[in-house]
């Protein structure tokens, strides 16, 4: 992929996540050609309705670190499987953009001119001040969703306890990933097939070369479209948690479901996190 900023992809990876999880309470998957779930088909006898990993979250990078699949693992497949994955309706585009980046045009047009040589499939203009900005876009998106009665059943299970589970996937065959450079700037992102003579609008086939094109790009993008792929660039983490007590309560807690916190302190603009408050026990050492 792209790459021209004087930072290290470890802080970039870390923003753009950052920024995004801010704006959607979504986690940006940086590497979206790499699934986030093993596929499922065999149990289900569908082609692409799989979700379910579980795992970590990388404390410097924020990659979702997959340690198995709740379909598959030999503990949890007896109750997962009563509940297989959901699918919602594709949707035509996506769009997901962090505070301090202003939207002036987006719109789709499929098809629009059914025989023509090009036809704009999706366009988009962004504006970003001096602060990073980050954007992700999606066409044609899916949600597979693990469904919530398995959540419910899924409290009593040891090996879910302390890890993250991945109960919203959105796969899309197309996909862009945008975060700034710190510099005011007017970028403008879209999506054209060429389409075949005789072809009545834009439909997604080998047969249609599929590109994304862009104006104004200084920072760290990503992009990809190829027929019959489906990338995940987003997705929803939700762990475990056990409220704390009130000092006048003595009732234990009720474990939920709740959503995975960043595993950082607050980022500066280049990704680097603020350090945390460490006593390093000095007082043990007091006589």
């Amino acid at each position: 992929m792209p790459f021209s900023l004087p930072w290290t992809k470890e802080n970039a990876q870390r923003k753009y996540i950052d920024l995004i999880k801010e704006a959607s309470a979504k986690w940006a998957n940086w590497d979206p050609p790499k699934r986030i779930q093993p596929r499922v088909a065999t149990l289900f006898n569908r082609s692409t309705k799989q979700a379910g990993d579980f795992g970590t979250v990388n404390k410097k990078t924020g990659e979702f670190l997959v340690e198995g699949s709740i379909y598959t693992h030999q503990e949890i497949a007896p109750i997962a499987r009563q509940y297989p994955p959901l699918e919602a309706p594709e949707t035509d585009q996506y769009q997901i953009h962090s505070y301090h980046v202003q939207s002036t045009d987006v719109g789709a047009d499929v098809g629009a001119t059914a025989h023509a040589a090009q036809d704009l499939v999706f366009r988009s203009r962004w504006k970003f001040n001096a602060k990073r900005g980050a954007i992700l876009l999606m066409f044609r998106p899916r949600l597979i969703c693990v469904p919530d009665a398995f959540l419910n059943e899924a409290l009593k299970i040891p090996a879910l306890k302390g890890k993250a589970l991945a109960d919203r996937v959105y796969e899309c065959p197309c996909f862009y990933m945008y975060l700034s450079n710190k510099t005011r700037e007017t970028v403008t992102i879209s999506l054209r097939a060429t389409v075949p003579s005789g072809v009545p609008g834009v439909a997604f086939t080998p047969a249609v070369n599929v590109g994304w094109l862009a104006d104004g790009c200084t920072g760290v993008r990503q992009q990809a479209y190829r027929p019959g792929a489906i990338y995940t660039p987003l997705f929803c983490l939700r762990s475990i948690r056990t409220p704390l007590l009130r000092r006048d309560d003595s009732t234990p807690g009720t474990e939920t479901w709740e959503e995975t916190d960043v595993p950082w302190n607050d980022l500066d603009e280049d990704g680097a996190s603020e350090p945390e408050d460490d006593d390093d026990d000095d007082d043990d050492d007091d006589d």
